[in-house]
């Protein structure tokens, strides 16, 4: 989509290709007006659109040249599509056929994290923020440091439950756990954004017939909705949110749940998440980890098999050779790991 376009720095003849491609082919749209214009004692035609009023007319510079009030008269009023000024960005994924026989010996798949890693993290104080507003309402004792770090990536209920130790009736826990659930939604809104170069691998992934697993500590409803405010209906095979796993990280259940309905052994899935402990999730669950550095600095992803700051960093070769345990060099984009490195230090 055309983020910024400046029709008045465009040549007339631009204007007038663009206008006549765009201008709807229905009668109103023709051009049938005429006005005569003099030049050295010879009448010349002067083609002009036909156009409404509009309640938001600019003034017209009467004294200007005929020709810049044509220019402008065109301008002035695009058509109501403009369809033709940009290309759709609207995700359209192509069907996969199913294959019969054995799966190759070759075959990998991808499990993404959902926050960090396909959609912007732009809050990291957000988790903290709920926390401290649930335990305003509910007079409870609002976590420190320690446990706020520890109850990371946990689902709610067993945060709640073994750490936080607000309840153990099962009930009450149910409870505490959707009302968190329903404040962290009124703070974040409904608003995600794709992280560039999410679209393209994602794309690379289904032209090469790749199972995609989507995870996140998060009610499948919320997740679903995210997934369907960007557009990426379709592009997961598989979808695994709080309801499919019994415990949170650092266990590497929601990633095992993934490989089991993606259909794929444990060695044979690359997890691409964005902290060292989504890394040492998914090494528990015996997968190799890629690190995408959106909420930490690529200096202390260490413990991932590969970093990278973008997703479309890595090619599908790339990810083959993951996949069969090669080390990959750092390489495309190498200016934004290098700046982060040289600020942080």
């Amino acid at each position: 989509m055309i983020s910024s376009i400046s029709l008045l720095d465009s040549s007339h003849q631009l204007i007038h290709k663009l206008y006549r491609k765009c201008w709807p082919s229905n009668s109103n749209a023709k051009l049938n007006m005429h006005s005569t214009a003099k030049s050295g004692g010879k009448s010349m035609r002067v083609k002009m659109a036909l156009l409404k009023p509009h309640a938001t007319d600019f003034k017209r510079n009467h004294q200007a040249h005929e020709e810049d009030n044509v220019f402008y008269k065109l301008v002035y009023r695009l058509p109501e599509s403009l369809s033709c000024l940009y290309t759709s960005q609207k995700p359209v994924r192509k069907k996969k056929q199913q294959k019969q026989g054995t799966v190759p010996s070759n075959r990998f798949g991808v499990i993404l994290e959902w926050e960090g890693v396909v959609v912007e993290d732009d809050d990291p104080d957000l988790e903290p923020r709920v926390w401290y507003v649930l335990s305003l309402e509910e007079a409870k004792s609002f976590p420190h440091d320690e446990m706020l770090k520890e109850i990371e990536g946990m689902r709610t209920d067993q945060a709640i439950s073994e750490v936080l130790c607000w309840s153990t009736d099962a009930k009450e826990i149910e409870r505490l756990a959707a009302r968190k659930e329903v404040i962290y939604q009124k703070l974040r809104g409904t608003f995600y954004q794709l992280r560039p170069g999410v679209l393209d691998f994602l794309n690379a992934l289904v032209d090469s017939d790749i199972p995609i697993a989507v995870t996140a500590s998060r009610p499948r409803m919320s997740l679903e909705e995210g997934i369907k405010a960007v557009g990426l209906q379709g592009y997961f095979d598989v979808v695994v949110a709080e309801e499919d796993f019994r415990r949170g990280k650092p266990e590497g259940d929601m990633f095992e749940i993934a490989a089991e309905q993606l259909d794929l052994e444990p060695d044979a899935c690359l997890v691409m998440g964005s902290s060292n402990l989504t890394t040492e999730s998914a090494h528990t669950a015996g997968m190799r980890c890629v690190a995408v550095a959106s909420r930490h600095p690529a200096y202390e992803l260490h413990a991932a098999n590969h970093v990278v700051r973008w997703l479309d960093q890595l090619s599908v070769a790339d990810l083959q050779r993951l996949a069969n345990g090669e080390v990959l060099g750092r390489r495309g984009r190498r200016s934004d790991m290098d700046m982060e490195i040289m600020i942080e230090e």
